[in-house]
This record gives C-alpha cells, sequence and structure tokens, in this order.
C-alpha cells in the first residue's frame, strides 16, 4: 500500500550553463532544500451593486512564475562560485625551487616571495650572499601564502634586498572570480525517494535562474550554507518549466 505522506531523501545534480554553454552534471550535491513553489495572481471582478456590494462577480487566477529555493549543505567550488556569482579557473601551480630569489623586504610589513607553500627549510640572505638570517629572530614567514616579515627588532635595514633559498609545493584547486556575473542559469535533477515507502521520486527542472539570498560567513560558528533562490523557466521545445515523476517501488 502507497504511502499518504511525504518525507523525503535524494541527492541534486546541476548542470550549469555559462554563456549558453552547459558546463557538464556535478554532483550528488548533498543539499538541506530543494524547494517549488507554484504561483498565481487572482484577478477579481467585484460588484458596485446596490444590493451585492463587493461581491465577486468573477475570479480569474494568472499563471506567475514557480519560485525555486535550494539549500545546500555541501559547499564545494561550484556552489561556492554560484554562491558568489562569478565564473571560476582552475588553479594550477607546479612545485619547484627559488634560487636567490630577490625580495624588497620593509620592516614590520609582510611582503610576497612570490610563492606559496613553502618548505620548512627556508634560506634567507642578504643581497650579497655574506649573511645567512636567522628565523625568528630576523624574520617570520608565513609559509602558506609564501610572505615574509622583517622583525622591528631585526638589524636587516629597511627596504633591504633579501635573497631567498628553497622548494615549494604545488598549488591544485578552483579560483573563483566573484561577482561577475548577474545571475545562475542551472539545469537541475533530483534523483530521491520517499522515505515512507520506497517511492522514486525524480524532479527536472530545464531551466533555472537563480541568485544568492544571503550572504556566506567564512567565519562562521557553524556550518556554512549556500542558499539560492529565483524562479524557473519553461525552455523552448518544452511545455512546462519542470516535471516531478513519481515511481513506484521496484519490486
Amino acid at each position: 500500500m502507497a504511502a499518504r505522506s511525504f518525507v523525503g531523501a535524494g541527492d541534486i545534480y546541476i548542470n550549469r550553463q555559462v554563456d549558453g554553454v552547459s558546463q557538464g552534471w556535478v554532483g550528488p550535491i548533498y543539499a538541506n532544500a530543494l524547494q517549488l513553489q507554484p504561483s498565481v495572481n487572482t484577478i477579481q471582478s467585484t460588484s458596485k451593486g446596490r444590493h451585492d456590494y463587493g461581491q465577486v462577480l468573477e475570479s480569474v487566477n494568472i499563471a506567475q512564475p514557480t519560485a525555486l529555493t535550494l539549500e545546500f549543505k555541501e559547499v564545494v567550488g561550484d556552489i561556492l562560485t554560484m554562491a558568489f556569482l562569478g565564473t571560476s579557473s582552475t588553479l594550477n601551480e607546479a612545485s619547484g625551487t627559488l634560487t636567490d630569489a630577490a625580495v624588497t623586504t620593509k620592516k614590520g610589513r609582510r611582503v610576497p616571495i612570490g610563492k606559496r607553500n613553502l618548505a620548512d627549510l627556508i634560506t634567507v640572505e642578504n643581497s650579497a650572499g655574506t649573511t645567512t638570517y636567522v628565523e625568528g629572530t630576523d624574520y617570520k614567514l608565513n609559509r602558506d601564502l609564501g610572505w615574509i616579515m622583517v622583525l622591528t627588532t631585526s638589524a636587516i635595514a629597511d627596504a633591504a634586498v633579501l635573497n631567498v633559498t628553497g622548494a615549494y609545493s604545488a598549488a591544485t584547486g578552483t579560483v573563483v572570480h566573484g561577482s561577475t556575473r548577474t545571475e545562475v542559469r542551472a539545469q537541475i535533477k533530483f534523483d530521491g525517494i520517499n522515505q515512507a515507502d520506497g517511492t522514486q521520486v525524480t524532479v527536472d527542472i530545464w531551466e533555472a535562474i537563480v541568485s544568492a539570498d544571503s550572504a556566506f560567513d567564512f567565519l562562521a560558528d557553524d556550518f556554512g550554507t549556500v542558499s539560492l533562490t529565483g524562479n524557473v523557466k519553461t525552455p523552448v521545445g518544452k511545455t512546462e518549466p519542470y516535471t516531478v515523476t513519481i515511481q513506484d517501488p521496484v519490486v
């Protein structure tokens, strides 16, 4: 016997469209919410007659765009790209070695060396190569960012040119170029079940136009989420903006 209530579970897949070009399906993505809200605008004709003033003579519901709300709990590169209305590129920096890389310093200020992910063993010398300075006494390093700071108590002169030698690791990932677009367009598929009876439920949204409806807090006290809201569109060749397919449990 089929269940008479719905408790959903499932995965979301997204195929972003960038300048009309599909980027390919990404997922499954863990989410807290996938909400579709059909909407109508009611137009009414009311009487101004002597005996029935204010009563409805006729009422028509005019279809409005269906609202879509997505809340993602899996915050990955593609989701952050959508949250920041951005574009993305691949981060792919090779490993290597710095050999007497010249860095003009400023006392008490951090200066980029030019490479990130510095190794533990880094040598810092004066430009002539006659003096080797001591980390923690003469300077500090931020190895992750690849920054050096000459300490104010150091004998190193302000604006001195130092030679930095040492290895650095490769860096890979995604770079999000934020606030470069005004919207996100994507095809969305929900692959789910009704946990009450195992009924398979698939939602196909042909094209959604969404944007972030809240800020993303990099210093939140709890796990961050990304919330997107907007409308769904009926594209050329379709008669509806989305379909919901309810399949009987496989026996």
